[in-house]
């Protein structure tokens, strides 16, 4: 298999060694979708993501925050140790965030701070500090509540700290890039990757670019793409440093293969779903841009006994045209689901076994 190699000027980040083994396959407990090697207190939602997080069938823990009311201090020192050492991801909303909405069965009161348990998009449990106070606000009780319910994910979102040390070491890592607000993302998290990964005892890095990475401004707009650009070439997601296993500018969803040692990285294999561009060539829609092109299909050996995707013929009612003429459109994802869900599938299958590294 050949691989790239390419050298990094950022210098090795230490981190200290921690422990993200998979507790498998659990009785009744709630397997979280995710979880986060460098601890942040909470990562702050609004609720068009709680929304979507549902619509993706997602399993984690959320705080609902009522301002103002000492209780919320109380739960966060209460949770925290446990959170940290678990490497557990919280998300964080206000009582607010709620003014006129669904609660979706959380238990949102005014003036009383709660916590919930989500299961594949469902309340599994909600408490509130009103009427559960010894396990909203003692240690010990809390850590007895919550390890009743859940086991850990093995899905842990990573920062470009962690990533340098992946990019740098000479274990294997097999890392995720994504995006929240990324359609393309949530469609293969929801129809595909969550329910996979939950059969799975191995470990997949996720990166979210959408936190810390791309900033907006108040209307939604990228406001630091020349920043993401570089975050993309940096990390092998384009072509520049990744020739064999980049895509063109760098896309998101892509899955990495990835070692190295302290000046380079090596880039072992690749997959991504979707990004692709369909043109109208005579009568015929044809792919004309895809992932797995022809000359690309020799690198990829996971894909033995499948052709390119490279000029496939496609249904028009399964174009959805980017101009009034329809002569360039994309694949729809309901029609193109099949072909890279069995790609990218193969890519787990074959090198998810082949992870060695862990925090």
């Amino acid at each position: 298999m050949k691989k790239i190699s390419i050298l990094f000027l950022t210098p090795l980040l230490m981190l200290s060694s921690l422990s993200l083994s998979s507790c498998g396959k659990n009785d009744n407990k709630v397997k979280l979708t995710y979880g986060e090697v460098t601890h942040q207190k909470y990562h702050e939602i609004s609720y068009a993501r709680l929304n979507k997080m549902i619509d993706n069938k997602e399993s984690f823990l959320l705080v609902v925050d009522p301002k103002g009311c000492s209780c919320f201090s109380y739960f966060m020192k209460a949770s925290e140790q446990y959170i940290q050492d678990n490497h557990l991801l919280l998300y964080y909303m206000k009582v607010s965030d709620f003014n006129g909405n669904d609660t979706k069965g959380i238990k949102v009161v005014e003036g009383s701070t709660s916590f919930s348990i989500f299961n594949e998009g469902v309340i599994q449990q909600s408490i509130a500090s009103n009427s559960s106070t010894e396990i909203m606000e003692k240690k010990e009780k809390f850590e007895e509540y919550i390890s009743q319910y859940i086991s850990k994910p093995n899905m842990y979102l990573v920062n470009e700290d962690d990533l340098d040390q992946m990019y740098h070491n000479s274990n294997k890592s097999l890392i995720y890039f994504a995006r929240n607000k990324c359609e393309d993302c949530s469609y293969i998290n929801g129809n595909f990757l969550y329910e996979y990964m939950k059969n799975r005892d191995e470990i997949l890095y996720v990166v979210d670019g959408d936190d810390g990475i791309r900033e907006y401004d108040e209307s939604g707009n990228l406001i630091n793409e020349s920043e993401w650009i570089a975050f993309k070439q940096k990390y092998g997601l384009t072509a520049d440093n990744n020739p064999v296993y980049g895509y063109g500018n760098g896309v998101v969803p892509t899955f990495l293969l990835v070692s190295g040692d302290n000046e380079s990285t090596t880039y072992h294999s690749g997959a991504v779903a979707f990004n692709d561009t369909v043109t109208k060539v005579n009568d015929k829609y044809l792919l004309t841009n895809t992932y797995y092109s022809n000359e690309r299909q020799e690198h990829l050996s996971y894909l033995n006994g499948l052709s390119s995707l490279e000029n496939k013929e496609i249904n028009h009612d399964d174009v959805f045209f980017y101009d009034p003429a329809e002569t360039i459109g994309t694949w729809t994802k309901s029609a193109a689901k099949t072909s890279y869900f069995e790609r990218v599938e193969r890519f787990l299958n074959t090198y998810l076994p082949q992870v060695t590294y862990t925090f």
